[in-house]
């Protein structure tokens, strides 16, 4: 055992003489009562404002989307549904650097197709419409064609859209046409 003594606590000159045990009970301050009080209050409100005003992180969601879907409707009816670049020769001048520089590594600088299907012949997979060829272009196809609309953006899109159209016709089938056959080589 230790030979220290005991520490000993003394009683308060007002206080009773229990059993050798005593605690100074202070009252809890002033600020921690409002302050705890305060947050349950503020607790019940915040329940009660989200559970009865019909919030919900859903509905904050669908008015989102709906808002989208009135911009993006705008931004389409506000897009040409014609190449507005058609017949324009500095333009047709700037579609054919355009389509040099990215479209021909896939349908070759004369169009007749390579890797991408032949942009000459008379078939068109999913329409030769302007709106249509301007939607490939933009948004890409599935199966190889990419989307080049946040790359070039619409004028450089119509451009090179307008150059296309300038190419020379044929009725020869090129890639991806219906009755299209790869060379064969050999006897």
């Amino acid at each position: 055992m230790s030979s220290e003594p005991e520490i000993v606590e003394y009683p308060r000159r007002d206080e009773a003489l229990r059993d050798g045990i005593a605690e100074d009970d202070n009252p809890i301050p002033l600020w921690f009562n409002v302050g705890f009080y305060g947050f349950i209050v503020v607790g019940v409100v915040y329940i009660l404002f989200y559970t009865l005003s019909g919030w919900s992180a859903r509905g904050e969601y669908e008015m989102e989307v709906a808002a989208a879907g009135v911009r993006a409707e705008a931004a389409r009816a506000n897009q040409p549904t014609a190449n507005p670049y058609r017949g324009d020769e500095v333009a047709v001048a700037e579609g054919a650097e355009t389509f040099r520089t990215i479209c021909s590594a896939c349908h070759k600088p004369d169009g007749t197709g390579l890797v991408g299907p032949s942009l000459v012949d008379p078939y068109w997979k999913y329409g030769n419409a302007d709106e249509t060829l301007y939607e490939s272009v933009f948004s890409g196809r599935p199966a190889g064609m990419p989307g080049w609309g946040t790359q070039l953006g619409g004028d450089k899109i119509w451009k090179a859209l307008a150059f296309v159209e300038t190419l020379p016709k044929s009725d020869v089938p090129g890639v991806g046409a219906p009755d299209y056959a790869p060379p064969t080589t050999g006897p």
